[in-house]
C-alpha cells in the first residue's frame, strides 16, 4: 500500500515545520552577523577617514607654516643683501674718498741683530 502525498504531509507536518524552524534561526543568526561584520567594517573605514582628513589637515597646517617661514627667511636673506650693499657702497665711497700714506717707523734703520763669530 502506498502512502499518498497528502498522508505523508500529515504524517511528517513536525518535522518539517522544525526543520523550517531551523532554517529561520540559522538564517537569522547569519543575518545579524553579517550585519555586525558591516556595522564594524564600517566604523574601522569611518575611522580610516578621519585620521586621513585629520593627517591631511596636519599636512596642510605644516605646509602653511613651512611657506611663512620661508617668506620670512627670503625676506631676511632681501634684507642681508641689502645692507651688505649698502655697506659696500660706503665703504667704495670712503675708499674713493680717502687717500692713506702708510708710515712705517724704523724703515729707515734696519741693523743686521746677528752676532758673527769670529
Amino acid at each position: 500500500m502506498a502512502i499518498t502525498p497528502q498522508q505523508f504531509f500529515d504524517k511528517n507536518i513536525k518535522w518539517f515545520a522544525l526543520a523550517l524552524l531551523f532554517l529561520l534561526a540559522f538564517k537569522s543568526v547569519q543575518s545579524c552577523n553579517r550585519k555586525i561584520l558591516l556595522n564594524t567594517g564600517s566604523k574601522q573605514y569611518i575611522e580610516q577617514i578621519d585620521s586621513l582628513k585629520n593627517l591631511q589637515t596636519e599636512s596642510l597646517d605644516s605646509i602653511k607654516k613651512l611657506n611663512f617661514e620661508l617668506k620670512l627667511a627670503t625676506e631676511r636673506v632681501k634684507s642681508a643683501d641689502e645692507r651688505a650693499t649698502a655697506v659696500q657702497s660706503a665703504v667704495e665711497k670712503i675708499k674713493s674718498n680717502t687717500t692713506t700714506t702708510v708710515v712705517v717707523k724704523g724703515a729707515e734703520e734696519v741693523k743686521d741683530t746677528t752676532k758673527k763669530r769670529k
